[in-house]
């Protein structure tokens, strides 16, 4: 078992301006994550080792031509290149299968 407070969540930057991450678990590639956009932040176009599963939490985010709101669930796998930006701040729930392959 696992158990990850609230209180506990410290972000990190990912090297990429106004995008943040805090890492709950991770193992060999694989892991879940919170993502933190700032409005504005944009994510590269990029590939996936594996299939990826995204929870918005709060905000909207676009996802290639997909715009996702609170609430939303998008599932995605290799070969679903896609780039990925905040509309407003955004934070969201990654679970992974490997990792974002940057394309650009």
């Amino acid at each position: 078992m696992i158990h990850f407070p609230k209180a506990a969540h410290h972000f990190q930057d990912t090297g990429i301006p106004g995008v943040r991450f805090s890492t709950f678990w991770g193992e060999n590639g694989n892991g879940s994550d919170l993502i933190e956009f700032e409005a504005g932040a944009r994510f590269p176009r990029h590939d996936h080792e594996g299939p990826e599963e995204i929870l918005v939490l709060s905000g909207r985010i676009r996802f290639g031509d997909l715009i996702l709101a609170p609430g939303d669930y998008m599932r995605i796998g290799p070969g679903e290149e896609h780039d990925a930006e905040a509309l407003e701040d955004s934070l969201f729930f990654l679970a992974h299968q490997g990792g974002a392959v940057i394309k650009e």
